[in-house]
């Protein structure tokens, strides 16, 4: 009898914590529903504070539960976080006062931005860990996160195919009014959705309908950062899975992809047809502002040039927020800035080293990168399938984050629609080891 009432005790406890899984999602969402799909000026200028309730609950969730009580504990995440706050706050402190940042009136933005790494920082190290209790919470949040991103992208794709909600610059781009937007948040939220897919058998057909929702707005959208992050994500996945299942998977995928190519290159209508030539001219001039266009021949220069200016800048960069400041003081100089609204550098790689320097930028994208390589070698050592799939799914996420990186600066603008999330993920493959061993034990 004590058993049984210790049994239900316990098991009215877990669901009425079981909603607590949903506060890295209310965290995250704010900044995908009010910046990316509104419109309405009234609702965007609430908007730009009111996003960042979610994530400030979050943050207060976790001082609470784990900071008050004495139970926060570091881990690697906060040795490389300090690190790079300080970088963040030497380079803005000691910025030059006759840079962007001064001549554009931006200092107060530039440290308005500080603040924002700072907060979200505390949102993972404190939030989030306090809700990281064991493996299955970890599985659970991502779940939810999924469920809700393939709510969001389903809303979008019917609103766009009936007409209701309208394409934006010319293709189609669900509830956003960017394609770049969809397409950057797809193709992180992609792997993740096939992991979710294959582990809900008990839902039949219906278990691909995430990977179907969010795969087609991806290719609807035409951004062709989003397919190179696709053609990255296979080859990752292609050597990760030989690798845990052996060389003869690899053969199926080998054999697969040589029908493919075969049946393509004898396609001879497809060279020929309008598809192509639009692709090919697409990728290839200017005219369409691809990625050969203003980023390799005007931004990107503009950048490398202003980061190797000086010793300090090229190691400690031109301070926080000074990448749309200073896009901003060249659109005062220059009218083609201003009117095409230039305010990044389109690319995090460029963008980070330009406001925290290369010892900045290093530091940060090093070890990201090192995740997601080292999993190559780590996946022929997990211990069981359901490990392996969730560590692919997640590392996958991240190798897709850090593709949108080449030609996207979101990463560390956390208004950015998948900018937490791709955090969030790299927070959970950070303490997953330890969650396995609590689990194990």
């Amino acid at each position: 009898m004590t058993k049984t009432y210790q049994f239900q005790v316990n098991q009215t406890l877990t669901q009425k914590k079981r909603w607590l899984n949903w506060l890295p999602t209310i965290a995250w969402l704010p900044f995908v529903l009010v910046i990316g799909s509104i419109v309405i000026p009234p609702v965007i200028k609430a908007g730009y504070w009111g996003r960042w309730i979610g994530l400030i609950i979050l943050l207060i969730y976790g001082f609470f539960n784990l900071f008050i009580p004495g139970k926060w504990r570091l881990n690697r995440f906060d040795n490389f976080a300090f690190i790079i706050l300080l970088i963040i706050t030497i380079s803005t402190v000691y910025a030059d006062i006759d840079g962007a940042l001064y001549a554009t009136d931006f200092y107060e933005t530039g440290v308005f931005k500080a603040f924002s790494i700072l907060v979200t920082y505390l949102s993972l190290t404190w939030g989030l860990q306090s809700l990281l209790n064991s493996f299955d919470n970890a599985i659970t949040i991502i779940k939810n996160l999924v469920i809700t991103a393939t709510i969001i992208y389903t809303v979008g794709l019917v609103g766009n195919l009936s007409g209701l909600i309208p394409p934006s610059l010319g293709a189609y781009s669900g509830i956003f009014f960017n394609p770049n937007t969809t397409a950057a948040l797809g193709v992180v939220v992609l792997p993740l959705s096939i992991w979710l897919s294959f582990q809900q058998k008990h839902w039949g057909i219906l278990r691909f309908f995430p990977i179907f929702i969010i795969f087609i707005p991806i290719i609807l959208s035409g951004a062709r950062t989003a397919l190179f992050a696709t053609g990255m994500l296979i080859i990752y996945n292609l050597i990760c899975r030989s690798r845990y299942k052996g060389w003869g998977i690899m053969s199926v995928y080998t054999s697969f992809a040589i029908v493919t190519s075969i049946l393509l290159i004898l396609s001879i209508d497809f060279w020929e047809s309008p598809q192509f030539a639009k692709l090919y001219e697409g990728v290839t001039t200017s005219r369409s502002a691809g990625i050969t266009s203003f980023r390799f021949n005007l931004l990107w220069p503009l950048f490398i040039k202003e980061i190797f200016s000086s010793p300090f800048a090229a190691l400690f960069g031109h301070g926080w927020g000074s990448e749309e400041a200073f896009l901003k003081f060249q659109g005062m100089q220059n009218d083609f800035f201003q009117r095409w609204s230039l305010g990044t550098a389109h690319s995090a790689y460029v963008g980070l080293t330009y406001q925290i320097g290369i010892i900045g930028s290093l530091l940060t994208f090093v070890p990201l990168w090192s995740l997601v390589v080292s999993y190559i070698h780590k996946s022929s050592l997990a211990t069981s399938k359901p490990e392996f799939e969730f560590r692919l799914a997640l590392h996958s996420a991240l190798l897709a984050e850090l593709c949108v990186c080449f030609f996207e600066t979101g990463f560390y603008n956390i208004g950015a629609t998948h900018a937490f999330l791709g955090w969030l993920v790299v927070y959970i493959l950070v303490k997953l080891d330890d969650l396995l061993l609590k689990q194990a034990r």
